[in-house]
């Protein structure tokens, strides 16, 4: 059936259907083409015998890592350089490095590359090693304790500010050549880093891996030198992306104690609300503002509806509703697929009903959350406002590709292959990503905050939301003109 046209005409009949349907479908056919260039599974090696000493495992894991050098694209001729060196260090070292070493050096090679989203996985590194019995984040310049393991819970709020006697800023740098990318994202990723001691040994700021000297100022009284001891590395859980919020990158077991905001009259703010939820919507009367928290670009299975359906109803409800204000948080939000919240992000001009729109950004918002800022600020560059911290990630990215295991560390590895440029325009047919070149362009002047508004802990303590202060001041403000 599918050869009857080339049957019944004659060759030149088939060369011009032919090329009228490369025409009349081009972009589907430049699509297809483009996904399957812009995901290209890594060929591991195919005959691996079963390593017989550690020496072996970890050349066997540079075999799989070298699939990175092969198929990334944002490659400079430096930065593959600085690649090749790293990797062929590490092949000469394998027998003298130990495990956090070996693992710390392969962060550093996928750091040469210098792009957000071609890096080793931090939670999953982390997850080999015994770690402190505490989880921190930063807030501003402040390291932060917000969970902790029974027996710990004294120091749950309280603030690192040295480790084995180095201030806490400082020993976050020294992990800086571990993770390439802009400085707003590693610092919501470093903690994990700073919590583990064999990596901390690995850098040479630590004599043992069996404890770890922390100068903490709690709550209350003064500051005071905590020795802690590591506990066993945790069994892999669900990796999710709202979670606690401030800590948002591994859900851990049950038995951890997070330290816990206290409004005043108890009324939490929005940005703590429903915190296991990946998205929700909630119409805020007395502003006549709809606030929309989106966490993730990823559907959260543990909701009724999938993210698409999410958008889809909150686009019906904004149309009935007609607020005047519209606030999308996405502080929380690492990423996912952009394509599903593109409708709603670029409508938002439109739902506002000729308010304004206002979103909330942190170090955190990257990926495909960066994207979704474009298409709303494309949309209504003079009534969409950006609040709160700079991204995590700059206008020009490399993305999609692969991620996968090595064999034997279990170390994820990464490539990126699709480039974005939301500043300029992207040309390139293999090199453009297809969404952003061909379905969905956005071309944006830039993403900086309009309105400075950074979370610091005790705003957080107090369960005090700097970016909603700020945009009720605004909105105040606007009524008194």
């Amino acid at each position: 059936m599918l050869t009857l046209p080339l049957r019944i005409l004659p060759w030149w009949g088939n060369l011009a259907l032919l090329g009228f349907l490369a025409w009349r479908y081009q972009s589907y056919l430049i699509i297809a083409g483009t996904i399957i260039a812009f995901h290209p599974a890594p060929a591991p090696p195919i005959f691996m015998a079963e390593p017989t000493s550690v020496a072996e495992a970890r050349l066997q894991d540079l075999r799989h890592f070298r699939h990175v050098g092969l198929n990334e694209r944002s490659f400079t001729e430096e930065s593959r350089a600085a690649f090749d060196a790293v990797v062929a260090e590490l092949t000469a070292s394998v027998e003298t490095l130990n495990d956090a070493e070996f693992s710390l050096g392969l962060a550093r090679a996928q750091a040469t590359i210098n792009n957000g989203h071609s890096n080793t996985s931090l939670p999953n590194l982390v997850q080999s090693f015994p770690r402190l019995p505490i989880r921190s984040s930063w807030f501003g310049p402040e390291l932060r304790i917000l969970r902790a393991l029974p027996g710990f819970e004294d120091l749950l709020g309280a603030r690192i500010t040295h480790i084995n006697g180095i201030e806490a800023d400082e020993v976050a740098e020294a992990f800086r050549s571990a993770y390439g990318g802009t400085d707003a994202h590693f610092q919501t990723l470093n903690p994990l880093l700073l919590e583990t001691p064999a990596l901390l040994a690995a850098i040479g700021l630590a004599e043992s891996e069996t404890e770890v000297r922390l100068r903490v100022a709690p709550l209350s009284g003064r500051s005071t030198t905590r020795v802690l001891s590591p506990v066993t590395a945790q069994p892999e859980t669900r990796h999710i992306y709202p979670g606690e919020l401030q800590l948002p990158w591994m859900n851990e077991s049950a038995n951890w104690i997070s330290f816990t905001p206290n409004p005043r009259r108890g009324e939490v703010p929005h940005f703590l609300r429903h915190p296991e939820a990946g998205y929700w919507m909630e119409l805020i009367p007395e502003m006549d503002a709809a606030y929309i928290s989106l966490r993730t670009n990823v559907d959260d299975d543990s909701l009724e509806e999938t993210l698409l359906e999410f958008t889809t109803r909150v686009i019906a409800e904004l149309t009935e509703a007609s607020p005047r204000t519209i606030i999308f948080d996405q502080r929380f939000n690492s990423g996912g697929d952009f394509t599903r919240t593109a409708e709603l992000m670029s409508s938002l001009e439109v739902l506002a009903h000729e308010g304004r729109v206002y979103l909330l950004t942190s170090g955190t918002t990257f990926s495909a959350a960066i994207v979704n800022l474009a298409f709303a600020e494309q949309s209504a560059p003079d009534r969409v406002f950006i609040v709160g911290e700079p991204v995590g990630d700059k206008l020009q990215f490399w993305a999609e590709g692969w991620g996968y295991r090595l064999p034997n560390s279990g170390l994820i590895a990464r490539f990126s292959t699709g480039f974005y440029d939301l500043q300029n325009g992207c040309e390139g047919l293999f090199q453009c990503h297809w969404g952003s070149r061909h379905l969905m362009p956005v071309l944006v002047d830039d993403l900086d905050v309009d309105i400075a508004a950074p979370m610091n802990f005790e705003d957080y303590a107090a369960g005090r939301d700097p970016a909603m202060r700020s945009i009720s001041w605004g909105e105040m403000a606007r009524q008194w003109d």
